[in-house]
């Protein structure tokens, strides 16, 4: 997964909440409680409790509040994330202003049930200022170290 990907995903989806809602009737889930399925990403793959992610979205799905629908919401989190990759970075950096060394965790909530890391971080850092990308020192001092290593050999 690059971080391109996870950027972008965080990026279109922009800022919703799920809502929990009751159901008594039939259809494509068993009967009972239903909510929604929400993506997001946090700075950290270890939130804490009470802390709100930078970026979240309900992509529209409504699941069962069980096992199943959980896994359900983290498997469309990660395809989402997976499949937007074309212009993460330039997006989030519009969107959030200035970063430096951000590695952004995707996470899934489906209902109103706590935040889940979702097993996927940026591969890579994401630094920007004024709303544009910019170098990241550290991808810097991954170069530095490239090139003096290459000149050694």
């Amino acid at each position: 997964m690059s971080s391109r990907s996870l950027y972008v995903y965080f990026v279109f989806l922009g800022i919703a909440y799920g809502e929990t809602i009751a159901t008594n009737s039939s259809g494509a889930f068993t009967d009972g409680v239903r909510g929604n399925c929400t993506c997001g990403g946090f700075p950290t793959s270890t939130p804490r409790a009470e802390e709100a992610p930078l970026l979240s979205q309900s992509p529209g799905l409504v699941v069962v509040c069980t096992d199943e629908g959980e896994t359900t919401c983290k498997s469309l989190c990660l395809a989402l994330a997976t499949a937007t990759k074309a212009k993460g970075p330039e997006i989030l950096c519009y969107r959030l202003g200035d970063v430096n060394e951000l590695k952004l965790s995707a996470f899934y909530q489906a209902c109103d049930k706590p935040w889940t890391y979702a097993d996927m971080t940026a591969d890579e850092p994401l630094c920007c200022e004024n709303s544009t990308i910019k170098v990241c020192a550290s991808a810097q001092v991954t170069k530095s170290i490239s090139t003096t290593t290459a000149v050694a050999f």
